[in-house]
């Protein structure tokens, strides 16, 4: 790859060299069908995540007390299937195109704030999980709460911002 990145490390050549290499890599750029179908599937599953996330965070923060908390965590997984095809999406796209995303700044802050908002979740999921549901209809949320909900919303929106900055910021090409 044309001597890989210019501040690239050896290792992130050598990755992106060997992706690159693969028969995944080639079908996602010979096949433009392909791409094509990844970007609407990470496009479905970003509006799952962010709507039904975010309606969650919301009624974490204490806003839309209309909803009620067992109705906000049954939609959980519906969020966490937008997760997975963001995940295998993304792989897709980075196994395609590893020169595109490796050099790139907002690659990986995009990584970063994924892996706060991952984090997040397994805050909650194993600190407050069971204690939302001892929250009644139309009830406030105690402090703890409304940050981890602050926190998602906000590392969810950065990811957000980061993903669609890709094209723009620091490119290769």
């Amino acid at each position: 790859m044309d001597g890989c990145f210019a501040q690239s490390t050896v290792a992130a050549c050598d990755l992106a060299v060997w992706l690159k290499s693969t028969y995944v890599s080639h079908q996602m750029v010979q096949q433009q069908w392909l791409w094509m179908i990844c970007e609407t599937l990470h496009f479905i599953g970003l509006t799952l995540v962010i709507g039904i996330a975010g309606l969650f965070d919301l009624r974490l923060m204490g806003f839309t007390r209309a909803v009620s908390v067992e109705a906000a965590m049954d939609m959980r997984a519906w969020a966490a299937l937008g997760v997975a095809i963001n995940l295998v999406t993304g792989l897709l796209f980075f196994a395609g195109a590893p020169e595109q995303y490796l050099p790139n700044p907002a690659f990986w802050y995009k990584m970063l704030f994924l892996l706060v908002a991952m984090l997040n979740i397994a805050f909650f999921e194993t600190r407050l999980g069971k204690k939302m549901l001892m929250i009644g209809p139309g009830d406030n949320t105690p402090l703890s709460f409304k940050i981890t909900g602050a926190v998602s919303i906000g590392s969810w929106f950065l990811v957000l911002y980061f993903g669609r900055m890709l094209p723009f910021i620091g490119t290769a090409f």
